[in-house]
């Protein structure tokens, strides 16, 4: 059998965790074969230092990648990538040979100016960077992983470990995958996505002494019905000022504001009581448990019931 054959780009300073994923699964054996020819390659063919000092060998420099069928880059640190590595990832792109950048690999793709309609995900935390930095790119906030043509891209850490898996599967089927994930003692697959894991606490302590006593106000009463009319004159502004107002001060409008103020007091609920969801509804301002049901699947992609199971800690 011909197996494809898989180059893993390593940088110095890389993050252990993150790249230890692809650098052992992709290495793995199943019934004593193989799954890739794999090499690991940097951009002088040196041994590189990982961020907690790990010395990784290589198999070479960059020209690895020209034979690929699949490269690999998991995670990235610093500023944009040399010309010389962009070059070989535009290369392989235009011979339609498999890219995949797990967490923030996904800024090296976005670098390399091959991601032209394509949707990809990095880590959450990084999101409001790759935004900036490349509007013009679709960004997918909550999916943990996203294969869309020959582009495939991940979310954070263990984000990768799904994406890899996957990746398996797509090309050896659900059996093989399967197994690989029992012997991590790791799902095959994960519910939900990425937005379950990040923080949307928005900001409670504004530099606007006004805006703050607001805030504070508002994160006591959370369970009323807050009036943009009776807010407004509580701080002697206009409707129209009071919003251009509370957006300077939180990069948020009152109503988002508001709903995620909420949605993370539900999450505190769910994981420290045993609270129906009906009680904390009425206790979060979301009225209904239907609401709150639905406001909490159309951000975290899961139930709160699911949430419950997963974070509860008592």
């Amino acid at each position: 059998m011909n197996i494809p054959t898989l180059v893993l780009y390593a940088q110095n300073g890389c993050n252990d965790f993150v790249f230890n994923i692809p650098f052992s699964l992709f290495q793995a054996n199943y019934q004593g074969q193989k799954l890739f020819d794999f090499a690991v390659c940097s951009d002088n063919g040196k041994a590189i230092i990982s961020e907690f000092g790990a010395k990784i060998a290589v198999g070479g420099d960059l020209s690895l990648m020209d034979n690929a069928d699949i490269i690999v880059i998991s995670g990235w640190v610093g500023e944009k990538p040399s010309r010389a590595f962009m070059k070989k990832l535009q290369t392989a792109h235009q011979n339609g040979k498999k890219i995949i950048g797990l967490c923030y690999g996904t800024f090296v793709l976005a670098f390399a100016d091959i991601l032209q309609g394509k949707t990809v995900v990095t880590h959450w935390a990084g999101e409001r960077e790759f935004k900036q930095k490349f509007p013009h790119i679709q960004l997918d906030s909550n999916r943990l992983y996203i294969d869309d043509g020959n582009i495939l891209t991940s979310a954070g850490a263990f984000a990768g470990l799904d994406c890899c898996l996957y990746f398996i599967r797509t090309l050896y089927g659900a059996k093989v995958a399967n197994e690989l994930a029992r012997n991590l003692v790791s799902a095959p697959h994960r519910e939900g996505g990425q937005a379950q894991f990040s923080d949307i606490s928005p900001i409670s302590h504004a530099k606007d002494e006004k805006i703050n006593e607001l805030l504070q106000f508002l994160s006591n009463n959370l369970a009323d019905n807050h009036k943009l009319d009776d807010l407004a004159n509580s701080v002697h502004l206009s409707k129209r000022s009071f919003n251009r107002y509370f957006k300077t001060a939180t990069q948020m409008t009152l109503s988002e504001w508001l709903t995620a103020k909420r949605l993370a007091k539900v999450q505190e609920y769910l994981e420290s009581t045993d609270l129906p969801i009906e009680i904390i509804a009425d206790k979060t301002g979301f009225g209904t448990a239907s609401n709150l049901r639905m406001q909490f699947k159309a951000r975290f992609g899961v139930s709160p019931q699911s949430w419950r199971r997963s974070f509860q800690t008592t």
